[in-house]
């Protein structure tokens, strides 16, 4: 999956890390819990049944948005699960994998397991450069481009939150869908498994809101959350996890990061410890609840440095992520910082460590 190049990253982790002993840790951490995945899953849920559950029982209007924002909590951990299966490390059995992973977090997100994981592994392979789709897509957007003054971030974020960049973030997450594959000829193509468990998932989604008349709650507490409040913790959580610099570095350990986080910044932008993005990258075969484990050998290594790949939290006051991201630019406006057009870059990238 991924060629067999040697860049600067990873001549950085072979000069800090032992290979050979961490192979054996790697292996051990790289161990799929069904029960752990199910259970992560089941748990997404029953939140969301409860938050809808909450809103009939209570029948006022202050709980409608309440419950909203907890279910674009859970919908972006849904978002997490659905990577942990286009990385096949969700369930032990890859085929049953991406078959839940496509019913119960791609699909009532409007996206698709095998769409997703084409892009992403692009992603790994080719990690901030311009065969990233991801960064050249951030590159495209302004939206996307900081450091920025305090008021015009915050201006972004309730951007999101408000819908004003929805259109944007459709035009990123369109070669994802089912109907993006379909219709618009984004790869790979929609397999006839694929075509069966969508109509079978849409078939039972009308059938509940047809015998329940939900079509309100559904639109409100489901539909309008993903194309805005889930926007703004997914954009918070995407600057965390690479810098949008103009000029490439070529060292992924220095242009991938890991935030620490508080337990509710992890619950609102960086659930499922998707916030161990770095390690993430160094290690792509271990699943989400032993990120942890391989996050702390990494630090071990000396591979973390505050402010430049390890920030403690997202929104404090002590090496954090807005700091960073609302620092003064160094030797350039914002407005040269955003308008910068970023040289052509081929460079192929892989795992930090297999």
């Amino acid at each position: 999956m991924y060629a067999e190049v040697v860049d600067e990253a990873d001549v950085q982790f072979a000069r800090r890390v032992d290979r050979q002993a961490l192979a054996k840790k790697t292996r051990e951490m790289s161990q799929v819990s069904n029960v752990r995945a199910l259970c992560a899953l089941g748990t997404q849920w029953l939140v969301i049944v409860a938050a809808f559950a909450a809103v009939v029982w209570v029948d006022r209007w202050w709980a409608w948005p309440i419950a909203a924002l907890v279910i674009a909590t859970r919908q972006h951990a849904m978002l997490a699960l659905m990577h942990e299966a286009a990385h096949y490390h969700f369930l032990s059995n890859r085929k049953v994998g991406d078959v839940v992973a496509d019913l119960l977090c791609a699909f009532p997100l409007n996206m698709t397991t095998a769409g997703y994981r084409h892009q992403h592994m692009e992603h790994h392979r080719y990690v901030n450069t311009d065969k990233d789709p991801y960064w050249a897509s951030m590159q495209q957007d302004p939206s996307w481009h900081f450091p920025r003054t305090p008021v015009k971030a915050a201006a972004v974020f309730l951007g999101d939150a408000l819908g004003l960049y929805a259109p944007s973030h459709l035009k990123v997450v369109m070669p994802w869908t089912y109907w993006g594959r379909l219709l618009g000829g984004a790869k790979p193509k929609v397999s006839a498994a694929e075509h069966v468990r969508y109509v079978l998932y849409v078939s039972a989604l009308i059938t509940v809101l047809v015998t329940t008349g939900a079509w309100l709650h559904w639109l409100l507490l489901w539909v309008l959350p993903t194309t805005t409040v889930m926007m703004a913790f997914f954009r918070m959580r995407a600057l965390g996890e690479h810098p949008l610099d103009a000029e490439i570095k070529g060292d992924e350990t220095r242009e991938t990061r890991d935030v620490k986080g508080t337990l509710l910044e992890n619950f609102f932008v960086a659930p499922l410890n998707c916030n161990y993005h770095l390690t993430h990258h160094a290690f792509p075969s271990v699943p989400f609840y032993n990120l942890p484990v391989m996050h702390e050998e990494l630090d071990k290594a000396g591979m973390l440095e505050d402010g430049v790949n390890r920030f403690d939290t997202y929104l404090g006051k002590h090496n954090s992520l807005v700091q960073y991201l609302t620092r003064k630019p160094e030797g350039s406006s914002e407005e040269t910082l955003a308008t910068t057009t970023p040289p052509p870059s081929q460079g192929v990238r892989m795992p930090l460590h297999s």
